[in-house]
């Protein structure tokens, strides 16, 4: 089913918020919601009242997002856990967006674009100067473990959690992807030119996105056209 999502779901959050602040990019085909764009802060909410309306949807999509609010990310991830929601990745989902796939029951890679593009990337909690908070890194981390099911390696998501720019990132990508060493996974910086990444990133072996509890399955999701 292909809704008019986008105009539905900004005339429901006025009707919330009292202003179109909407949230990220809404487009509906049951039973996938597809969620794209930054992260402003009423993805819960919005969603909560998709899910209200399309009773169908068991999977949430996560699409060619750099992230945004924090607590949003959170929020939205743990009412993706509480609902028992699957999670899939298409193309790039960074920083809060991260923590919303990290909610899901289920989390997996997606064929909805080239897996090469497809990936998911975490890091700290940064100040709107961009320093990073220290103070909020213990909670951080303990969610990241908690939301991984307990199987995200702790040495790893230190590392991740304490990258002092906030365009660093530990980038989870498909194992298969080729040039990103054996575990599909780097660790960036931030200063690093974004067009040499896989030649100048970390590639830490501590174990690709199924072994660290990012991913449930290494199975690519299809998702219908």
């Amino acid at each position: 089913m292909t809704a008019r999502p986008n105009r539905w779901l900004c005339t429901l959050a006025v009707f919330f918020f009292a202003s179109c602040a909407c949230a990220m990019d809404v487009e509906i085909r049951e039973p996938y919601i597809f969620l794209s764009g930054k992260v402003t802060g009423n993805e819960q909410r919005v969603l909560q009242a998709a899910i209200e309306q399309h009773p169908g949807i068991t999977t949430v999509v996560l699409k060619n997002s750099s992230g945004g609010d924090a607590r949003a990310g959170y929020a939205t991830g743990e009412y993706i856990r509480e609902k028992g929601l699957a999670t899939l990745l298409s193309g790039y989902c960074r920083s809060s967006c991260s923590r919303m796939f990290l909610g899901g029951a289920t989390r997996a890679y997606s064929d909805d674009q080239p897996l090469e593009r497809t990936v998911v990337g975490f890091h700290g909690n940064y100040a709107p100067d961009g320093s990073l908070q220290q103070a909020r890194m213990p909670a951080l981390k303990a969610w990241i473990i908690k939301y991984s099911d307990g199987k995200a390696n702790p040495q790893l998501v230190e590392q991740w959690v304490n990258l002092s720019s906030h365009n660093g990132f530990a980038y989870f990508y498909h194992p298969q992807v080729p040039g990103i060493g054996p575990d599909g996974v780097m660790l960036c910086q931030g200063s690093e030119d974004p067009k040499l990444r896989k030649e100048l990133c970390a590639k830490p072996q501590q174990g690709d996105a199924l072994a660290n509890g990012i991913v449930t399955t290494l199975e690519i999701a299809k998702i219908p056209r």
